[in-house]
């Protein structure tokens, strides 16, 4: 089933051969790569710069976007603990440098196709030290930004200074700290998510600041989102994440306008951060550039830094939409206006498989309480209480239609998993969602992939939650249908955080990355007045267009409802989340500013959906219909009605005919949204 790749791609290990078989050593100068569009610049070089830069040669890059500066000289290294730092005082052993095309499929994700171009270039070098670290910098430039990585072979000895003492040497390393740096020419706006520790959910807030005003003391999770003012925008994150620690970003005291990474430590420790034996291939440094933050939106270049699908037949990966019982304290009925609840057993599961059924949704997830007490570590995953008959829920599911989705602690999983996937397969369970896992250090991150591999092979789709961000590993296992590392629509049962103007500010930042797992879809819905936080008649903040929308604007090739068929059922808006697809053939930013508004449109198949989605501020937008293409359309409307500012329930549903040159007229309430699809009038 499986296509076991090595850590390192073919090219680098071409390379590494061409490091240990040349026997001269290059003269250094400026080197430079350039995107296959020539507007993006990336120059390399090994030199030494005026304190408060590190004394002696080092190693250095820079990048240039149309002709003006982004990032001036920034540093490049590794720091092995004892075996001390690479990032200086080396020669250029070999270069090679190549033009790259990448095509394949994508049907889980924003587009069904990716073609992307690259010109990578290679550098190998050697310390002059006795024994000297032999290491690879390999630097990409798309015409989506830039990419950069490390590559420790395996250590030779120099042919021009042999030494007994070289052999072996750096086997097994420790790497204590990475050095690389993103040094900026100007101040910038940014937004930025503040984690209080490395152990952490990435369930926060983004906060706009300047770049001057982080601190040192400060840590800011990736991803980074950079507005400089007249463009362009830019991502700073990383891409292909396994066995090693996830990166953040800090600032040194000594510089203006930097930021250099650092890596989640192994728990327990404080300077040990990732552990191995080489050969070693970092993930990728990704600065994903465009010239607008909306734009980046668009961009597939996380998902062209990862390694082709290791699962050869994936036609078992079923996109969706799920009901769920947990966000809404499992109401199952009203009387007298009183919320009736159900509970953690085989009737409430019926209640929500019949509706999932009902809406035309393709799965129901069992959420945390099934096998016990979720949060025991040694809880059985293996064994539901008596009240629950997992096998009887199933096999009810499938005479309708439905596949069932079960909840499980991250801590049970790793105990467990060996016998419990092959148990779910035989049960006829479709997929896990993993929690609790709160944390990205080389630990955690190698966990993920042992579940993703294991959920393959026992034809398991699988959403983490409690997780970090998204790196592109899906395109290596695409079994990962979504995952949370997101501030979602779980946190109305407790706080106001998931309001409008977040939930306008996370597409152009976390959803950058991938999928998120925001659980959209609340039918109960409040001013910002009148909001108040509950856990059975959960209300969101903003109107319900606003939340039709996030299924056109959110990407989720597993979309969980978040309400109770109670609060859905003859409403306006159930019409169009049946009909809504997960996945899409294209996606086009039309309009929009971070933390403001944002207006999307995607297609599937024949048809095109529109979402937008405003913060507090009501706003009329003339939405130009370019993206149709041409001909006339028949366009269906779900917008805020006349009331929703006081009402925010308040839905107006229409159906006209459009042509591709005209413009629509979107008027968003405050907290406001709209969703629409255009289908072919022929």
């Amino acid at each position: 089933m499986f296509k076991r790749l090595a850590a390192a791609s073919v090219i680098l290990v071409i390379v590494s051969l061409l490091a240990v078989s040349c026997g001269k050593y290059y003269e250094e100068g400026l080197l430079t790569v350039k995107s296959p569009d020539g507007r993006i610049v990336l120059n390399f070089e090994l030199k030494e710069l005026e304190p408060p830069y590190s004394p002696g040669k080092n190693m250095y890059y820079n990048v240039s976007v149309d002709g003006k500066k982004l990032l001036r000289d920034s540093p490049l290294g590794l720091n092995f603990g004892e075996a001390g730092p690479l990032t200086g005082d080396v020669v250029i052993t070999a270069m090679h440098d190549t033009s790259m095309v990448d095509e394949f499929e994508t049907p889980l994700s924003k587009q069904a196709k990716v073609r992307a171009e690259c010109n990578q270039l290679t550098v190998s070098l050697r310390e002059k030290t006795i024994p000297a670290k032999d290491i690879d910098l390999i630097f990409r430039v798309y015409n989506e930004g830039v990419a950069l990585r490390y590559h420790v072979p395996e250590q030779q000895p120099d042919i021009k200074f042999p030494s007994a003492a070289h052999l072996g040497f750096l086997k097994e390393y420790v790497i204590t700290n990475e050095m690389t740096g993103f040094y900026f020419e100007q101040d910038h706006d940014i937004y930025c998510l503040i984690p209080p520790r490395f152990q952490h959910n990435y369930e926060s807030p983004f906060f706009k600041i300047k770049l001057s005003e982080v601190a040192g003391e400060m840590i800011l999770a990736l991803p980074l989102l950079v507005v400089p003012e007249g463009g362009p925008a830019v991502c700073i994150t990383e891409a292909a994440l396994d066995n090693y620690a996830a990166c953040y970003l800090s600032s040194h005291r000594d510089f203006d306008l930097d930021l250099s990474s650092a890596l989640a430590p192994v728990p327990g420790e404080k300077d040990v951060k990732v552990i191995g034996e080489v050969p070693l291939t970092t993930p990728w440094r990704v600065i994903m550039i465009a010239d607008s933050p909306g734009k980046l939106i668009e961009s597939p270049l996380i998902l062209c830094l990862n390694e082709p699908s290791r699962i050869d037949d994936i036609s078992w990966i079923k996109p969706g939409k799920a009901a769920w019982e947990w966000w809404n304290g499992r109401l199952i009925d009203r009387k007298r206006n009183k919320p009736v609840i159900g509970g953690v057993n085989t009737d409430t599961y019926k209640f929500y498989i019949g509706f999932a059924a009902e809406a035309g949704l393709e799965y129901c997830l069992i959420d945390a309480g099934w096998y016990g007490d979720h949060k025991d570590p040694a809880a059985d995953i293996t064994v539901p209480i008596p009240e629950m008959d997992v096998e009887g829920l199933v096999s009810y599911a499938d005479s309708l239609g439905v596949n069932v989705l079960l909840w499980l602690n991250w801590e049970n999983v790793k105990k467990q998993m060996d016998k419990a996937f092959p148990l779910y397969r035989q049960w006829g369970i479709a997929g896990v969602k993993v929690d609790y896992m709160d944390r990205d250090d080389q630990e955690m991150v190698n966990f993920y992939h042992d579940v993703l591999a294991l959920a393959a092979e026992n034809k398991l789709v699988v959403d983490f939650h409690g997780a970090y961000k998204p790196t592109g590993i899906r395109r290596t296992w695409p079994n990962l249908i979504t995952r949370e590392g997101v501030l979602g629509l779980e946190y109305c049962r407790w706080s106001k955080d998931a309001n409008p103007d977040h939930d306008v500010t996370i597409p152009y930042t976390r959803m950058l990355l991938g999928p998120m797992d925001y659980t959209p879809g609340a039918f109960l819905n409040s001013t910002d007045a009148a909001f108040r936080p509950d856990t059975v008649d959960v209300h969101s903040l903003g109107t319900r267009c606003h939340q039709l929308a996030m299924f056109v604007v959110y990407e989720s090739p597993l979309t969980v409802l978040a309400d109770s068929p109670v609060n859905y059922r003859k409403q306006k808006g159930l019409k169009f989340l049946s009909r809504v697809p997960t996945v899409w053939d294209e996606t086009r930013f039309i309009a929009g500013e971070v933390g403001d508004y944002i207006v999307l449109a995607r297609k599937k198949g024949n048809s095109w959906y529109l979402g937008a989605m405003t913060d507090w501020t009501a706003r009329e937008l003339s939405v130009p219909l370019d993206f149709l293409g041409g001909g006339s359309w028949k366009v269906s409307i779900w917008a805020d009605g006349k009331k929703a500012e006081k009402d925010p329930q308040d839905v107006d549903v229409s159906e006209s005919q459009v042509s591709a040159g005209e413009s629509l007229a979107v008027v968003l309430a405050p907290g406001g949204g709209l969703a629409a699809v255009f289908e072919p009038a022929q």
